[in-house]
């Protein structure tokens, strides 16, 4: 399961303010207008990261949809480890394919 809470960089117990605050940072990092003197692959992973900043923005920011999200993480089991891994794995090497 995706934790939007580290996509953000913000701690389970952010507020609305910290979290449109780390949104508003993480979009203008990700911005492909922002992008220019990278290659089109790096384009392309910051475009992939930009999506994930604004699906976990989403979640986050909709009371209902965080406290279902919360709700869900704190009672996951893991049914696939090696899965599970892969996306940790990803999250912190995203150029690396494997």
């Amino acid at each position: 399961m995706i934790n939007y809470f580290r996509i953000l960089g913000v701690k389970a117990s952010a507020n609305e303010d910290e979290i449109k605050k780390a949104y508003k940072r993480l979009s203008n990092k990700y911005h492909p207008d922002k992008l220019l003197n990278l290659t089109e692959d790096e384009k392309e992973q910051a475009g992939a990261q930009l999506q994930r900043v604004k699906e976990a923005y989403d979640v986050l920011s909709d009371a209902k949809k965080r406290a279902a999200f919360i709700k869900d993480f704190n009672n996951v089991i893991v049914p696939d480890p090696t899965a599970a891994m892969k996306e940790l794995w990803d999250s912190y090497y995203p150029s690396v394919k494997g």
